[in-house]
């Protein structure tokens, strides 16, 4: 298990060594940092970022706008989605809704939610909007899935309730939750900022990576993105953290 460990994450760091030195040699060979920045100069605007006394700030008003959003879109996805794959008059009832959520362009629902909120709370409507779709779906394929013939002869012996939700229903709607969780955490947090960008809210990485670009710093932009690339990652590790937590919790339940 150690060694399989220690291969993955050897070749993770290959993979960003060859990363790093097709960035060198391309900006090498552009020569131009306004357009292609090195990777050290892209080392060195994260530094001055870092030791800004505002950098903080920004980074919690875009993390606490990502993370509202995720869970209003995730209560209000276990709630109507228990409902729809339970149900399947509700399914029906729910699926234009859901569909015309899903199909609506982001940029659309950007501008909209601009018009309608305050900008400060305008990027948390675009990110609901954007990933709810997306959750509710997984939830309802979640219950759906489970194998009808387990529940039949589960039934059938008398098994009791709570087995049943903790045997199959649950470990169906983890595995298909936790995937679209993972997905939506990075993709909610890339369209906030890309909100943030147009609504211009005070101190956050949207607004940041906006006034990078009219400065024509592109090392700017790069470092900002770069961090918020390591926001999605520790999203990501922590959803893994928790899935396990969560696994273990069910196994005893069971138990």
């Amino acid at each position: 298990m150690r060694i399989s460990i220690y291969k993955n994450n050897l070749t993770v760091a290959f993979s960003l060594l060859v990363l790093l030195a097709l960035w060198k040699i391309l900006s090498l060979l552009v020569d131009a940092a306004i357009i292609i920045p090195s990777p050290e100069e892209t080392l060195k605007a994260c530094f001055t970022l870092l030791v800004q006394p505002d950098f903080l700030t920004r980074v919690w008003h875009t993390v606490a706008r990502s993370l509202t959003g995720f869970f209003v879109a995730l209560f209000s996805a276990l709630f109507l989605g228990i409902i729809g794959g339970a149900c399947r008059p509700a399914f029906i009832l729910f699926k234009p809704l859901v569909s015309i959520t899903k199909a609506t362009p982001t940029m659309s629902i950007i501008l909209l939610a601009l018009i309608w909120l305050h900008t400060e709370i305008a990027p948390i409507l675009v990110g609901f909007l954007v990933i709810f779709p997306l959750l509710y779906t997984n939830i309802v394929e979640g219950i759906r899935n489970v194998d009808g013939k387990l529940l039949e002869m589960a039934r059938m012996y008398q098994v009791k309730k709570k087995r049943i939700i903790a045997e199959l229903y649950l470990p169906s709607l983890s595995s298909y939750l936790t995937a679209g969780a993972a997905t939506a955490l990075g993709l909610n947090l890339k369209v906030i900022i890309a909100a943030e960008v147009l609504s211009q809210p005070k101190n956050c990485i949207g607004t940041s990576l906006h006034m990078e670009q009219i400065n024509l710093n592109t090392a700017g932009v790069f470092a900002w993105t770069i961090i918020a690339i390591l926001i999605s990652s520790f999203f990501d590790y922590s959803l893994n953290f928790l899935r396990q937590k969560i696994s273990s919790v069910r196994l005893s339940f069971c138990i």
